[in-house]
């Protein structure tokens, strides 16, 4: 069975609480990825999308005009935001090393997610996405053997 140390991707982008909202959209789209951990110390506390962002300036309608008539880059106004504002916070799905990528579809699947989090001994080791998902179907890399014997009583 396919495991996600097979399939995960080990550079992992991660941010901070801190990292300001501009930062974080910037290496998103730099990376082309849709999300990434949010980390403080060692543990990870959230997650920041793509749509989180989006989804906190569409909720802040004054976020804009703050800047919009002041001649200033209106991109400074995710700037003065951070990460903490904006990302997904509580408990974040997690599998470990040794899990299968079945396992990883699975949590996706019922907890609707995009992304999962690898971890050896809660450090943070990886991450497996619906694209990694994707990819490891394409190349065949996912099977499902179906091993049939004859009983030796039959054999005879």
């Amino acid at each position: 069975m396919l495991r996600l140390r097979d399939i995960m991707t080990t550079d992992v982008v991660a941010f901070s609480p801190e990292t300001s909202l501009l930062e974080a959209i910037e290496v998103l789209a730099e990376r082309h990825i849709s999300g990434a951990p949010v980390i403080s110390g060692k543990r990870i506390v959230g997650v920041i999308s793509g749509t989180d962002i989006l989804e906190f300036v569409a909720s802040s309608p004054t976020l804009m005009a703050e800047y919009g008539d002041s001649g200033q880059d209106d991109r400074s106004a995710l700037a003065s935001h951070q990460v903490s504002e904006a990302m997904s916070g509580g408990p974040v799905a997690t599998l470990a090393l040794s899990a299968t990528v079945l396992e990883a579809a699975e949590l996706m699947r019922t907890a609707e997610i995009h992304r999962v989090f690898v971890t050896d001994d809660d450090t943070l080791v990886g991450v497996v996405s619906s694209l990694d998902l994707t990819r490891a179907l394409a190349d065949r890399k996912v099977v499902n053997r179906t091993f049939v014997f004859q009983k030796r009583s039959e054999l005879a």
